[in-house]
């Protein structure tokens, strides 16, 4: 896995960082005793939701479940998947201005800040064409599109769990 921290690799940063610690919502929620906590369970239960829709959907694609089409079974998560990426990348900006400059020096922060850059793109984009196109059989290119797509969630899952460790 690459391993990066924003520090290194982009210094000139060092000001946004500084002035992301500094606004108030920033102060508030290193501040209030609650604020943190409160976010960050928001964080992990949205990470649950989006997980687990995306989950169905790719475990469909990938023909473990079966009953209804792709397409079906992607409509019905929907508004799950969109919330729930919503609610991540907010509140995981609100983390980030806790205390940014732990997350611009930690090594797992910068590659989960990519993978989730990556698979947000991918989700809203590619991944909605395959979903429509994989009406009647589901081609082998699409299997791979799943697994791709599981494969970039769960590697934001550990560079995430990964945060608190390194």
């Amino acid at each position: 896995m690459i391993w990066f921290s924003f520090s290194k690799v982009f210094p000139e940063l060092t000001p946004f960082v500084k002035w992301c610690g500094a606004t108030w919502i920033g102060t508030y929620v290193r501040h209030a005793a609650w604020a943190f906590k409160f976010i960050e369970t928001v964080h992990i239960l949205a990470w649950v939701v989006l997980l687990g829709s995306t989950l169905l959907v790719n475990l469909r694609l990938l023909g473990m479940i079966r009953g209804w089409s792709v397409e079906q079974m992607a409509h019905s998560v929907s508004i799950f998947i969109h919330a729930s990426l919503l609610l991540v990348a907010v509140t995981g900006i609100l983390m980030f201005l806790s205390n940014p400059f732990r997350y611009y020096d930690n090594l797992a922060f910068g590659p989960k800040i990519l993978f989730f850059a990556i698979a947000a793109l991918y989700q809203l984009t590619l991944y909605r064409w395959v979903v429509r196109s994989s009406k009647g059989g589901i081609p082998l290119w699409a299997r791979i599109a799943g697994g791709s797509s599981l494969l970039l969630w769960f590697a934001i899952g550990a560079t995430g769990r990964a945060i608190g460790a390194i």
